[in-house]
């Protein structure tokens, strides 16, 4: 047994949005006969180890820590009812990857394909196959998560899963983490540029300007100082930047669900990308992130993650 502990309750939220969309998604289409593919491009182990408090005056018992597996995001879309027609798991490291392929024995009615590799090469590779190239005349459909470990998501990954026209793509972006990187002053960026046009695209420099009082600076001399940029973006604005360059891809993009890690802290925000541009698909996906966003949204992460 591989351990995999990582997230806390905000992971909970996170998956139980998700599995919620899924469940919907695959009650609707399967009415219409798609061929229905879920693909996880950070699937780790399919199981998540968590420590939990147990006991105490309330439950008449010792207080202890007693360890406790959960399903990750792989069980539990194989467990969603109307299933899925196939599986598709990605996972670079060879430990997770091998405990992921427990999942195929137990399922062995279930089409369930593990692919090691990393992530964003792998993705780019299939929507390059059929049936993903065939576009609108495809009957196949499907839902990509991405669940980052870090900033491991190619701005290009997200334009190719955008361009099939067939995947709604979830996206936990690690917000808190991407504006550490974005220094206050361009110039602290550094070598750090490479990175941020991978993530971003190299439209991130948007995100920097020269205040006008800056122009106006001089030095002890009198003489004109270089003036700086600096980024003039707060996170919520950030965010929303974000939104709208989603936008530029997909057909429909939704309101970042924020998960919180502390009562004022938003380490990510969830997206829903669409690429299907048909009316149907885009308000069936807006249906359905409604309910996502008022049951998972800010007050519901506050209650559950404990803050």
């Amino acid at each position: 047994m591989v351990e995999h502990s990582f997230g806390g309750p905000w992971t909970e939220i996170k998956l139980d949005a998700v599995e919620y969309y899924l469940q919907c998604y695959t009650k609707a289409l399967k009415r219409v006969k798609f061929d229905l593919t879920y693909i996880d491009a950070f699937a780790g182990t399919g199981t998540r180890d968590i420590e939990k408090r147990v006991g105490g005056l309330f439950e008449g018992a010792p207080i202890e820590t007693i360890k406790q597996t959960l399903a990750g995001s792989a069980r539990r879309a194989i467990a969603v009812r109307p299933p899925f027609d196939h599986f598709v798991f990605i996972e670079k490291d060879d430990l997770r990857c091998s405990a992921l392929a427990e999942i195929q024995p137990e399922n062995t009615a279930i089409d369930i394909r593990i692919i090691p590799g990393e992530a964003n090469e792998v993705l780019r590779k299939l929507v390059g196959e059929q049936p993903w190239v065939r576009k609108d005349n495809s009957n196949s459909r499907g839902v990509v998560f991405l669940d980052p470990y870090a900033l491991h998501v190619d701005w290009e990954t997200l334009i190719a899963l955008a361009s099939t026209r067939v995947f709604d793509v979830w996206y936990l972006f690690p917000i808190r983490d991407t504006i550490r990187q974005l220094a206050h002053n361009f110039e602290g960026i550094g070598p750090k540029e490479p990175m941020l046009d991978r993530l971003l695209g190299p439209e991130w420099r948007e995100l920097y300007s020269i205040a006008p009082e800056e122009i106006l600076k001089r030095d002890l001399f009198d003489q004109p100082v270089e003036p700086e940029m600096r980024r003039v973006v707060s996170v919520r604005q950030f965010e929303q930047w974000l939104k709208q360059r989603l936008e530029k891809e997909f057909k429909f993009v939704s309101e970042p669900l924020p998960l919180l890690t502390a009562p004022t802290r938003q380490a990510f925000s969830l997206f829903l990308g669409v690429s299907n541009p048909s009316r149907p698909a885009i308000d069936l996906a807006q249906k359905f992130v409604r309910y996502v966003n008022k049951n998972f949204g800010p007050e519901a992460s506050h209650r559950k993650s404990g803050l």
